[in-house]
């Protein structure tokens, strides 16, 4: 037809996806995603065939990889039995992972909330601790990501949540990370002073950790999507009501 303009495949789906979708964490204008076809291990394919190192393995949850066929064939079989329950029934693979994570985690732990992503993961961990302890406020780190609804952005520290969540979830408390890499302090590995702990011991105080029945409740000290850099000497560590000082170093 005269005219009519010709366009790949590779290009239909990229117009398609900017024109009836929207995009997170993005500026909606400019955009030039790379339009996926399959994966294949630690790599991503897209429609001319070229292939691309999956650095991040997804956002951090392909880590065995992409195409493997054991967890295809996993998948398949349980979407043949059933594809979905409401919260009033309940499942053989629910229970046998219930278990199977209750064998791995610490003595005490034995019971898992089943979440559909980190974000409500994050969020059904503040209404949880929230209720178990009956304090409110909960202490995190600037330099960190939990999430995008409301109460995991506002827990996390990144300034460019600000646009969409001004008024932010009340009740979260931020404090510096102990970041030996670039520290807030100024201060070098060798004779560092630990000022990042007791910064976040005094923040703990100042928010009504001693005033009964104690109002600091949780403090989110790592994030998914955040590269920790271990640093030696004093961890603080914070436990529901307590504090304890850690000598060794932690890593991720």
């Amino acid at each position: 037809m005269p005219g009519t303009v010709s366009i790949s495949e590779s290009e239909e789906i990229l117009q398609d996806n900017l024109d009836y979708t929207l995009f997170s964490w993005s500026k909606q204008k400019g955009l030039n995603p790379i339009a996926v076809k399959y994966g294949e291990g630690v790599y991503l394919y897209d429609y001319d065939g070229k292939r691309y190192l999956d650095f991040s393995s997804g956002l951090m949850n392909v880590n065995i990889g992409h195409g493997n066929q054991r967890v295809t064939d996993a998948v398949m079989r349980q979407m043949q039995e059933v594809s979905y329950v409401t919260p009033s029934c309940i499942t053989k693979a629910r229970g046998e992972l219930g278990k199977k994570l209750a064998s791995i985690t610490p003595p005490g732990l034995t019971k898992t909330l089943f979440t559909v992503c980190g974000a409500t993961a994050i969020e059904n961990a503040m209404k949880l601790a929230r209720l178990y302890t009956g304090r409110h406020k909960i202490i995190a780190r600037y330099r960190a990501f939990h999430g995008a609804s409301y109460g995991a952005m506002t827990a996390g520290g990144d300034p460019r949540k600000l646009a969409s969540d001004a008024q932010q979830v009340p009740n979260v408390i931020h404090v510096e990370d102990p970041y030996c890499y670039r520290c807030p302090w100024g201060q070098e590995k060798e004779s560092c002073t630990q000022l990042c702990v007791d910064h976040v011991e005094r923040v703990i105080e100042f928010e009504g950790h001693s005033q009964p029945p104690g109002l600091t409740n949780v403090i989110a000290f790592d994030s998914a999507q955040a590269t920790c850099v271990p640093t030696a000497g004093r961890w603080l560590i914070w436990y529901g009501a307590h504090v304890h000082v850690a000598s060794q170093p932690m890593a991720r």
